[in-house]
């Protein structure tokens, strides 16, 4: 198409001023200078918004000023800057002012905070004292006869050391079974627990208390065990219990041979480790049935047990059939700890 000239353009914008006077109805339309300028803002207003306003709507809009929005989120916390809109539950959260571990509902410490601590208040401490004592009823026959059951045991023990002794408690208890059946008794004082360990009650029969440590009962057994040798087969286990028992209550007792031998060994353990201390330092013998039984605590080492036969006497040209008991004033005399008449390995008698 050829190109418009400017005369034609000016006549045609004559004739529109001139319908527009004898028309008062049609608007004026007024041309910029440059409209290809124009084309151009509006082409990149709609390529930057999108948007598909009208010139009229795009001069209404641009008179009405709408007001700023509100802030309705809570305040930042202090160090973080953010403005506007920013600023809501979905926003992210400073990681410098955030620790990693906090939560909602989880208090943090303040390590500035300036004040004052709480008062010491004062503490109540009760101390409980517990001495322990107890007797094994099954190796005292007349008092399982006088009181057979355990709730007549418990009765008769609880009426006697109630009106006895002050600090006793009234809790006596059976615990165990068989030969590990104990009468448990509790005393919150050590002078009248080991007071009743010494006396004889003629109300409980042939019934005697021992020192009870529970809490040692669970450390090594041979703290409180002994080991008894050179033992006969006509020696039985019943014998070497009714023999050990006044020293202590026995936990369990275990007899057994070795190879090639003609004597026993047995093994005592005791409920208490000071039932054993007499063996130590001052017994280590026991005459049974005419026959001297060597006695060794477990706890010893091997050097301590080997010192117990490094002094040995021998004795020569004895009257026959001399037994070792005959020999026990000698002994005592002298200060030795044990003797031992070797016997005949087929008819146990002294050679």
């Amino acid at each position: 198409m050829p190109p418009k000239d400017s005369g034609s353009d000016v006549s045609n914008s004559d004739n529109e001023q001139t319908n527009n006077k004898n028309n008062p109805s049609k608007r004026t339309r007024t041309l910029p200078d440059n409209p290809m300028e124009e084309d151009y803002v509006a082409d990149s207003a709609a390529d930057a918004g999108g948007s598909n306003t009208t010139p009229s709507q795009q001069n209404n809009a641009d008179n009405f000023t709408s007001p700023p929005p509100k802030d309705t989120t809570a305040p930042s916390a202090p160090g973080s800057v953010v403005s506007g809109t920013d600023v809501s539950m979905h926003a992210p959260k400073d990681k410098e002012t955030s620790p990693l571990d906090a939560s909602p509902n989880k208090d943090i410490m303040d390590t500035n905070n300036t004040s004052p601590l709480p008062l010491d208040t004062p503490t109540i401490s009760i101390l409980r004292y517990d001495y322990q004592a107890a007797a094994a009823p099954n190796t005292s026959p007349e008092f399982v006869k006088k009181y057979p059951t355990n709730r007549a045991m418990i009765d008769a023990v609880n009426n006697l050391l109630l009106k006895t002794y002050h600090s006793y408690t009234g809790r006596a208890r059976m615990s165990g079974s068989g030969d590990l059946k104990r009468l448990v008794i509790h005393f919150n004082s050590t002078t009248e627990r080991d007071a009743c360990l010494s006396l004889q009650h003629d109300d409980l029969a042939d019934l005697k208390f021992f020192l009870y440590d529970p809490q040692q009962l669970r450390t090594d057994e041979d703290l409180w065990a002994i080991q008894v040798t050179d033992i006969p087969f006509f020696i039985k286990k019943d014998d070497i219990i009714a023999l050990f028992k006044k020293y202590g209550n026995i936990q369990s007792c275990r007899l057994h041979t070795r190879a090639n031998t003609k004597v026993q060994q047995a093994r005592i353990i005791y409920d208490d480790a000071s039932s054993i201390q007499h063996f130590i330092n001052k017994q280590w013998a026991i005459y049974c049935y005419s026959t001297c039984l060597r006695i060794t605590p477990c706890s010893l080492s091997l050097d301590q047990k080997k010192s117990r036969r490094e002094f040995i006497a021998v004795l020569s040209q004895l009257p026959s059939n001399t037994k070792d008991v005959h020999l026990a004033p000698l002994v005592r005399s002298i200060g030795a700890m044990a003797v031992n008449i070797p016997l005949s390995l087929n008819f146990y008698k002294p050679k």
